[in-house]
C-alpha cells in the first residue's frame, strides 16, 4: 500500500469514526459524547479522557439512572470529585446552545441518534453523585 492510499484509507475510517459520535461537550479532562445507533439499546452516553480519546479512560453512563453500562473497554469509573464534576458540567448552560443545559442537549442528542431506543425528552438527570 501506498503513503497516499493509507492517507486516504485513514481519512475514510476517522471520518466514518466521526459520523458515528456526536459531541456533547467537554468538563476537566474529559468529553462527553454519544454514537450513532449505539448498539447497546440502553440509553447511556461516553465519556473519554481528552488527551488519548479513551485509551487511558472510556466509561459508558446510563442516561435513566444512576448507574454505569460498562462493556468490552468502557469500564473505568469516577472518583467522588470527578462525578460532581460530571453532574457540574450536565447542569451547567451548553454555550452551543444557550437555551438549555448539557444535560438537554445530551437527551436531544442520545434521541436524533438513536432511533431505536428514545427517552423522555424532559427527563431529569439522575444524582450522578451515586455512581457505582
Amino acid at each position: 500500500m501506498t503513503y497516499d492510499e493509507a492517507f486516504k484509507l485513514l481519512n475514510k475510517i476517522t471520518e466514518q469514526e466521526l459520523n458515528e459520535m456526536a459531541q456533547i461537550g467537554e468538563f476537566d479532562t474529559y468529553a462527553v459524547w454519544v454514537r450513532t445507533n449505539d448498539p447497546g439499546n440502553i440509553p447511556h452516553f461516553h465519556v473519554w479522557d481528552i488527551n488519548t480519546h479513551g485509551d487511558k479512560f472510556h466509561t459508558c453512563v446510563r442516561l435513566d439512572k444512576p448507574e454505569y453500562f460498562h462493556h468490552n473497554g468502557k469500564e473505568d469509573s469516577f472518583n467522588s470529585k470527578e462525578k460532581k464534576e460530571l453532574m457540574q458540567f450536565l447542569s451547567s448552560i451548553d454555550i452551543d446552545e444557550e437555551d438549555r443545559t448539557y444535560w438537554q442537549t445530551l437527551v436531544i442528542e442520545w434521541n436524533r441518534n438513536n432511533s431505536s431506543r428514545k427517552v423522555d425528552k424532559n427527563l431529569s438527570m439522575p444524582d450522578y453523585r451515586l455512581l457505582n
